[in-house]
Order: structure tokens, then C-alpha cells, then sequence
């Protein structure tokens, strides 16, 4: 274990931020298997430096916020996504080792069923992997990289674990279309998107087009189940 992990495992789940999640899509087994917190202000102060300037010597600045933890394929904890859920305010923090680790929200669930050889289903944010989770195959993973593109640490993670099929489902805005089929900067160069390195490494994947809302999570949120699974023909 780490400080962070240490600070999470001794937070709680709030009865509030429960029934945001759950409002948000979050199937409960879900939300047990992340072991996702509402974040308490420690009694001692927080040994980092950074973390201390960004939320307070106590992290009084993410007092009530919905924490999402984020594991290492080992299972060590490296980090957080942080929602506010009054406003609409994210953050994320990285330990040292996330720079030479895959940073995917939902790697917990989603590690047995790579393991089993189910595809993947890879999402931008934790409220578009939320509602996926009820609509995909019951064997399929749901991870999501954060943002939208997919660094060198998760194109090696699907080569080494993923068994299956890649589908990309990002958001249906300009940054999730880039972040799918690459684009070509102002100097003429050509950078790649999730499509390119995932072929390049030889993963058989594919986009989901989808209609009905610009993200999953807003189609959850116009209608469940639902209207996902007819955004999705699932």
C-alpha cells in the first residue's frame, strides 16, 4: 500500500455520492469493485507536496467529493479521478509510478473478464463507463481512458491482456473524433489516433457509432437502458 491508497481505504462511501452514482449509471456492483470513496479530510497531513498545493495540507479542498481511485494492472492504487457533485468540476492526480502505468478508470472489473478473453469497450470518463456497463455483453470489459486518447502505456496494456476486440466508443465531439481517427496538425504532421496504434500493434478494433446524445452518459441521462441500448442497437 501507499499514502493514497492508505488515505482511500480509510474514506467511506457517503449516502449522497452513492445516490449520484447511482443516478449516474453506476451498476452497485460496480461502484464496490473500484472501491469508489467520498473523500474525507485526513486528521494528519498529506505527505506530498503537490497534492498538498493543488487540495490543501489536508485535502480539505476535495472535502465531500466523489473519488474514484485508479489501480495498476498489480492492483496498486495510483492515483484518482475526483468529481464534484453539485457542479460540474473533475480533477485527477497521478502518483510518480502513472507515468509508466496505464491510467484507466475501471481496470478492477475489468481485468477478470480480459482474462477470460472478453473484448473491450474503452470509454473517454467514469459517467460514459458507468451506463455502458449495462448494456454491453455480460463478459466484455468497460474501462475508460480519462481523456480522449490513448496513451503508449494502454495501447501496450490491450496488446499484452486484451484477447478479443477493441471498441472505441468516444465522444462524439471533435477531441473524441481526433482522438479516434487521429488528425493532422498545422505543421502538416499527422497524428495518430486510438484506430492507428491499436492496428499498429495488431488489435482488431473498431469504432461504435452511436446516436442520440454526444456521450453515453448523456443518453443515460435522457433515458436509461433503455435509450442506450437503442442509441447502440444492443
Amino acid at each position: 500500500m501507499n499514502w493514497l491508497g492508505d488515505i482511500l481505504e480509510s474514506c467511506t462511501l457517503t449516502e449522497d455520492v452513492e445516490g449520484y452514482l447511482l443516478s449516474r449509471g453506476a451498476p452497485p456492483e460496480f461502484i464496490a469493485s473500484e472501491d469508489i470513496v467520498t473523500w474525507q479530510t485526513t486528521k494528519e497531513p498529506v505527505p506530498d507536496k503537490v497534492f498538498r498545493h493543488r487540495y490543501g495540507p489536508h485535502g480539505e479542498g476535495l472535502d465531500g467529493w466523489l473519488i474514484c481511485p485508479v489501480y495498476s494492472p498489480r492492483g496498486r492504487v495510483i492515483g484518482f479521478e475526483g468529481r464534484h457533485t453539485d457542479i460540474k468540476k473533475i480533477t485527477d492526480y497521478r502518483l510518480a509510478e502513472a507515468a509508466w502505468n496505464p491510467f484507466w478508470l475501471g481496470l478492477r472489473m475489468a481485468m477478470p473478464k480480459l482474462w477470460a478473453g472478453g473484448d473491450v469497450w474503452v470509454t473517454e470518463g467514469l459517467f460514459d463507463l458507468c451506463p455502458m456497463q449495462w448494456v454491453v455483453p455480460e463478459g466484455d470489459a468497460v474501462v475508460a481512458s480519462v481523456r480522449a486518447k490513448l496513451s503508449r502505456w494502454h495501447v501496450e496494456h490491450l496488446r499484452r491482456f486484451c484477447k478479443g476486440r477493441v471498441y472505441m466508443v468516444y465522444d462524439r465531439d471533435d477531441a473524441g473524433r481526433k482522438g479516434v481517427h487521429g488528425y493532422t496538425d498545422t505543421t502538416g504532421k499527422r497524428k495518430w489516433g486510438a484506430l492507428d496504434a491499436l492496428k499498429r500493434v495488431g488489435l482488431t478494433c473498431q469504432e461504435v457509432p452511436y446516436s442520440g446524445g454526444s456521450d453515453p452518459g448523456e443518453i443515460w441521462d435522457r433515458g436509461g437502458v433503455n435509450a442506450l441500448r437503442s442509441a447502440f442497437l444492443l
